[in-house]
């Protein structure tokens, strides 16, 4: 195994791609180019961190143990169905070692979330790309027809990265239903809490009947923990078993102060629920704004909407660097650009520096 990871050496960062700052000077910048929480850690979050220090000399195990525990009643499953890792990064390179070590084809549709696909990759898997539909939509019909004898895992992140596209959940309940019990499925539903709603959309509840299917979470999204890594995989216990044999850090990547803020985390409903208002009314600022400047763009169940770029006088990134807002695109799908959704202040001020370079 050890031989097989030394490729990844020269493996690309995420979310660097297209972007390159510019030199501010004393200006902080808007960031709306990665998806973070603006309003994010809580107040309770903070002081879980700090008063967490005084544990800092100790191992982390009873403090992963405890928000397995948490996590586990919350979606109402027991510890064994539930992983701990090093943001949802971790546990997609670890899905993609696990499944990447089998050589074959690992299926998703294109664009999506890559980064369990690439690290695959660079294991020796070929990525087998579906594109999206026309309206961008996930097209789960060209992911069946797909499927063969060497398909060794199936990728749909739900809602999407980068369209915030949802798939809707007795389409994607029915595919889960399909293929879950022949291949290797993983949902990535980093963005689910963000959906019209919510983790109600969520495939979590299929874990024990189909063993092979695997949901992916993260708490840096509606709970504002980006910076602290945490992430978590939902999935059978055999199949927890199976991650866990291959897992480097052997289930001790969080740090005492990650596992501390996200217990705080999900016993702060008050800061979830406002997060997840204040987020979805932004999103709906800037698509109202862009309906009424005939932009066209993407319905977004996620904290960012993609759009298109022909409206614009130039390139959107890169007058938004000009404004001192930082946004992205993407090489892979070029015409459109991202902006996140962070602060409703922030993506006031966003709407009026990009309508000086919308053309009417």
């Amino acid at each position: 195994m050890a031989a097989a990871i030394l490729p990844i050496s020269g493996w690309y960062k995420p979310g660097t791609d297209d972007f390159t700052p510019s030199d501010r000077g004393d200006i902080p910048p808007i960031r709306l180019n990665s998806n973070e929480n603006a309003y994010g850690p809580s107040e309770a979050s903070k002081k879980a961190i700090m008063d967490s220090l005084t544990e800092a000399n100790r191992y982390p195990r009873a403090f992963i143990s405890q928000l397995r525990e948490a996590i586990a009643a919350r979606e109402g499953l027991t510890t064994q169905h539930i992983l701990i890792t090093a943001g949802s990064t971790e546990l997609l390179g670890l899905t993609g070692l696990v499944y990447g070590l089998q050589k074959g084809e690992l299926l998703a549709c294109h664009p999506t979330f890559d980064f369990l696909l690439q690290y695959a990759e660079r294991l020796g898997c070929t990525w087998s790309r579906t594109p999206v539909q026309e309206n961008f939509q996930c097209d789960l019909n060209a992911l069946s027809k797909a499927t063969n004898k060497n398909t060794k895992l199936i990728f749909v992140c739900n809602p999407n990265n980068p369209t915030g596209i949802e798939i809707p959940y007795d389409d994607l309940k029915t595919f889960c239903e399909t293929h879950a019990p022949n291949y290797p499925l993983y949902i990535d539903e980093a963005y689910i809490e963000l959906s019209p709603d919510g983790r109600k959309s969520s495939m979590s509840g299929l874990v024990d009947r189909y063993p092979n299917l695997i949901i992916g979470r993260t708490f840096s999204k509606v709970f504002g923990l980006a910076g602290m890594r945490i992430g978590y995989a939902v999935a059978h216990p055999d199949t927890i078993s199976k991650l866990a044999n291959y897992h480097i850090g052997r289930e001790q990547t969080l740090s005492v102060p990650a596992a501390a803020a996200a217990m705080a985390a999900l016993e702060d409903h008050d800061f979830e629920a406002m997060c997840r208002t204040k987020i979805i009314e932004g999103r709906n600022m800037v698509s109202k704004a862009f309906n009424e400047w005939g932009v066209k763009h993407l319905p977004s169940a996620a904290n960012f909407i993609f759009f298109n770029n022909e409206k614009f006088a130039m390139d959107p990134v890169m007058a938004m660097e000009q404004e001192k807002i930082l946004i992205r695109s993407y090489k892979s799908v070029p015409g459109w650009s991202r902006v996140s959704i962070g602060k409703v202040e922030e993506m006031q001020m966003f709407l009026e520096a990009a309508k000086k370079y919308v053309v009417t």
